[in-house]
C-alpha cells in the first residue's frame, strides 16, 4: 500500500526491485544499480545528477517508438528524458544506462541529441536552468527498458534512476483529445473554483476525453473541485513542483513567479512535453489550453466535427499531413462591471456565458496569439502555443494547418488588467459574440448540478 501510494505521486521511480541499500552493478566500481534509496531527489519529483560544471534535474524517461521515425535517418525506438540543466546549447556527449526486468546489469547507451526546448533566440539565455528533451537510443527494438540513468561518463555511479514510462498497451483503441494544462497557481483565488468547474464542463460537451492538469499550488476550494472530478475519472491531476534552488514556499512561490517569468515559462514545458510523452499513442490530439481559454467551434458543435467533419477534408491532398490545427486567439472582456450589466437568463456564476464582449480583431502577430490540436505522432517537441519540432523535418519547422475563422477560434478571457490586449473599450474596439451561447442550457445544467455534487450549493 504505501508503494502504490508512492508510485502514484512519482511516476518516474522505479519501485520494482528489492528497496536494499546496495543493489547490483556492472562490476564493483562501474554502473551500480540506483534503487529508490540511492536516488538523489530534488523537491521530491525531481532526480539529481551533479557534477562540478553541470547538475541535471531530470523529471521524466519515455519510451519513443512511433512509427514516423521509421521514415527518418535517425530511426529508433529512443528513450527520451526531459529535464533542467544549467547550461545552454549544451553539446557534450552524454551516456545512458538501461536497466532491463530481470537482468542485473545495465547496458549502455549513448545521447544522440540534446535538445533545447527554448532556443536562445527566443531569449531568457541567462537563465539560471534551461529545458531540455535528451535522446537515447534503445539497444533493443523489441524490449522496453524498465529504467534509465542519464549521465556523463557510462561507468559513472548514477544518482538517477528513472522509471521509462511505455504507454503503448494501455489503450486498445485510441481516444481523441487530451487536454494538458499547466501547473495550476491559485493558491489565493477561492472563487476559481466556480470558474473551473464551468471550464471542465465546458469542455467535456466540446468532447474532450480527459484532462490533465498540473498542480503547484491552489486554494482549498479548487483542491475539493479537482479531487471530485479525479474521482470521476475525467481529471488526471500531476502534482509537481520547481526544481533547484526556485522557491516551493506556499505564499512565495506565487510571488516568486511573476518576478521571474521564465522560471514559470521553462516549467510550463516541461509539464506540456512530460503530458505528451506520456500520453503520445492513447490519444489522437492533444490540446493546451490554459483555464482562461476555450478551443471554440463556430460552425459545428463539437471538436470532432470541426476536426474530422469540417478541417480534414480541407486539407489538400498534397500538403503534407499537418502536425497541428492552429485556432487564432480572441481577446474576451473579463470585468463584467466595467463593461456590461449581468444576463439575467444565465447565472452570474457563469463565467463564460457572461463575458461574451470581445476585442474586434483577432490577436496579432498570430505566432503569439494560437493555440493548436496537436498530433502527438508528429510532434517532437512542444510549445504553449505551437509545435516546436516534428519527426522528420529540420529546423524546428512543423506543418500546421490554421483553422478557418468561420470554423473555429480560440476565445481567450483577458484577467490582467496591466495588459495593453486587456484595455477594451465599449463602442471602440469591442463587439458581443455569442457564440458559445449555443452550449448555454446544455452548460448551466451541467455546471449547476456538479456544483451541488461538489457541495458549493
Amino acid at each position: 500500500m504505501i508503494l502504490k501510494k508512492v508510485a502514484d505521486t512519482n511516476p518516474n521511480l522505479i519501485l520494482q526491485r528489492p528497496l536494499t541499500i546496495w543493489g547490483p552493478r556492472f562490476n564493483n566500481t562501474c554502473a551500480l544499480y540506483v534503487n529508490a534509496f540511492n536516488v538523489k531527489f530534488n523537491n521530491q519529483y525531481w532526480q539529481v545528477q551533479n557534477y562540478p560544471n553541470e547538475t541535471f534535474y531530470l523529471y521524466g524517461a519515455y519510451f519513443d517508438d512511433r512509427a514516423a521515425l521509421n521514415d527518418t535517418a535517425d530511426t529508433g525506438p529512443f528513450v527520451r528524458i526531459i529535464g533542467m540543466l544549467n547550461k545552454r546549447n549544451y553539446s557534450r556527449n552524454l551516456s545512458c544506462q538501461f536497466w532491463f526486468e530481470d537482468e542485473d546489469v545495465p547496458l549502455f547507451g549513448n545521447i544522440t541529441e540534446n535538445f533545447n526546448l527554448w532556443p536562445e533566440y527566443w531569449g531568457y539565455e541567462d537563465a539560471e536552468l534551461h529545458p531540455y528533451i535528451f535522446s537515447c537510443r534503445c539497444p533493443f527494438k523489441d524490449r522496453v527498458p524498465e529504467s534509465v540513468s542519464l549521465m556523463i561518463n557510462p561507468c559513472d555511479n548514477a544518482t538517477n534512476n528513472l522509471k521509462v514510462i511505455d504507454n503503448q498497451p494501455l489503450l486498445k483503441k485510441k481516444q481523441n483529445f487530451l487536454v494538458c494544462v499547466k501547473g495550476l497557481n491559485y493558491r489565493h483565488k477561492a472563487d476559481f473554483s466556480i470558474r473551473l468547474v464551468e471550464w471542465l464542463e465546458l469542455h467535456k460537451i466540446l468532447g474532450a476525453d480527459k484532462i490533465v492538469i498540473y498542480e503547484l499550488q491552489v486554494h482549498p476550494n479548487t483542491s475539493k473541485v479537482l479531487e471530485h472530478y479525479v474521482q470521476s475519472g475525467f481529471v488526471e491531476l500531476v502534482k509537481t513542483s520547481l526544481p533547484g534552488f526556485y522557491s516551493n514556499v506556499p505564499d512565495l512561490m506565487s510571488l516568486f513567479l511573476v518576478e521571474n517569468l521564465h522560471v514559470q515559462i521553462f516549467q510550463e514545458v516541461i509539464q506540456y512535453n512530460d503530458c505528451l510523452y506520456k500520453y503520445m499513442n492513447m490519444y489522437n490530439f492533444i490540446v493546451l489550453v490554459d483555464m482562461d481559454e476555450v478551443i471554440l467551434p463556430l460552425s459545428s458543435d463539437t471538436w470532432y466535427d470541426l476536426i474530422y467533419k469540417k478541417t480534414i477534408p480541407k486539407v489538400n491532398d498534397t500538403d503534407k499531413i499537418p502536425a497541428a490545427f492552429v485556432a487564432r486567439n480572441l481577446i474576451f472582456a473579463d470585468d463584467k462591471a466595467e463593461i456590461k450589466d449581468w444576463y439575467p437568463d444565465i447565472p452570474k456564476y457563469m463565467h463564460l456565458l457572461q463575458n461574451v464582449q470581445r476585442n474586434v480583431n483577432y490577436t496579432f502577430p498570430p505566432g503569439d496569439g494560437v493555440k493548436s490540436f496537436h498530433d502527438p505522432q508528429i510532434v517532437f517537441a512542444l510549445h504553449n502555443h505551437f509545435p516546436r519540432s516534428c519527426i522528420g523535418y529540420d529546423n524546428d519547422w512543423c506543418p500546421v494547418h490554421d483553422f478557418d475563422l468561420k470554423d473555429a477560434h480560440m476565445q481567450h478571457y483577458c484577467t490582467g488588467k496591466g495588459k495593453n490586449e486587456c484595455k477594451l473599450q465599449r463602442g471602440v474596439n469591442l463587439s458581443v459574440d455569442t457564440s458559445i451561447w449555443k452550449y448555454k442550457d446544455r452548460l448551466i445544467k451541467a455546471t449547476s448540478q456538479r456544483l451541488k455534487e461538489i457541495g458549493f450549493f
